[in-house]
């Protein structure tokens, strides 16, 4: 089945989005971000939340084969959640800062989890539900959005305009790639 759909893949070492272009019960075709070897062994998060276990088979042109362990049922999978409105983006786990503009105040905030359409930041005393801010973090497109929660300490902040998957994906490709040089 033809598809176009954000999602992630996480391994031992790495977690990041992918474009899911083809989908049958046995696996997924994949654009892929950042470099994976055929033999890994990986988990796929849909768009709908639900994790499914596999193994890299094949890698060409930026593509990604990934076999399924066990075979998946696809209606199922791609069903609609019932418990929320609307299908959530796949999430990427960072540890950064970004700038948030409020009102006429610049705070800097460590951001938690980033995806295309919004990210979860520790939360700051200025920050209220329903302020309109503007992001930036610094290799993304700077973004108009609002503040949606807060609680325990973080927030929620969803973007006006949705960032291009493969711009979020190089940008946490990027990410882990400094994480990793800084490591040796």
């Amino acid at each position: 089945m033809s598809l176009l759909q954000a999602g992630k893949i996480i391994t031992d070492t790495i977690q990041e989005l992918c474009l899911i272009r083809n989908l049958s019960s046995r696996g997924v075709m994949a654009d892929i971000f950042a470099p994976i070897k055929e033999g890994t062994s990986l988990q796929i998060e849909f768009k709908a939340g639900v994790r499914v276990n596999g193994i890299v088979r094949w890698i060409e042109d930026g593509r990604a084969g990934i076999e399924f362990e066990d075979d998946i049922d696809i209606h199922a999978l791609l069903a609609p959640n019932t418990a929320r409105m609307t299908p959530r983006a796949p999430r990427l786990s960072i540890d950064g800062t970004a700038t948030i503009k409020l009102r006429h105040d610049h705070i800097q905030v460590q951001v938690i989890d980033i995806s295309q359409g919004g990210m979860k930041v520790k939360a700051d005393p200025e920050l209220e539900i329903g302020e309109d801010i503007v992001v930036e973090i610094e290799g993304l497109p700077v973004r108009a959005g609002v503040i949606r929660w807060i609680r325990d300490g973080q927030a929620g902040i969803s973007f006006n305009r949705v960032m291009p998957l493969e711009r979020v994906a190089f940008w946490a490709a990027c990410q882990g790639d400094e994480t990793l040089a800084g490591d040796h």
